[in-house]
């Protein structure tokens, strides 16, 4: 199994502007869509022998309850799955007594992966784990020797 990587520059550190750029990987995926719901419920319904319907009322289910419990002040911990929390968003304030609810400008859902799903990037593990790097633009490469992902600032890998 191949993760396909284009090669970006960004500012080595993101808030001095004056940083040196250096690469960074950024992962480019297959087709370039998202696996749907349908797919995700035929997978599933072929592996289980539960209909499709029902995966995908289920699977309905728990996004609904997801965000009801998250919403609700509460995380969740799926086993063998992850870890669902949320985090605020602000632009911050000076002082701690002059932060209010005010400042909060919108709510983020996280997800951080349990020990039995998440995958690590250290080269002794993906070979174990049967895992390749696909660089796409050495096999895109015009000649030019730039890569094509140019020098754009690309997605932020934290998000």
């Amino acid at each position: 199994m191949a993760i396909r990587f284009k090669r970006i520059l960004r500012l080595s550190d993101p808030t001095d502007k004056s940083s040196v750029k250096r690469t960074y990987p950024i992962i480019s995926y297959k087709y370039d869509t998202a696996a749907t719901l349908k797919e995700v419920a035929q997978e599933i319904s072929g592996n289980s022998g539960v209909s499709e319907g029902e995966t995908i009322s289920v699977l309905k289910d728990f996004r609904t309850l997801l965000r009801k419990t998250l919403l609700g002040g509460r995380s969740v911990n799926i086993d063998g799955i992850g870890y669902f929390y949320l985090s605020a968003q602000s632009k911050g304030a000076d002082k701690p007594e002059d932060f209010s609810a005010s400042d909060i400008t919108g709510l983020r859902i996280c997800f951080r992966a349990n020990k039995d799903i998440r995958i690590n990037a250290g080269a002794s593990s993906t070979r174990t784990d049967g895992l390749t790097f696909k660089d796409l633009d050495r096999i895109n490469d015009d000649g030019s020797g730039t890569p094509s992902g140019g020098e754009g600032e690309g997605e932020d890998p934290s998000v």
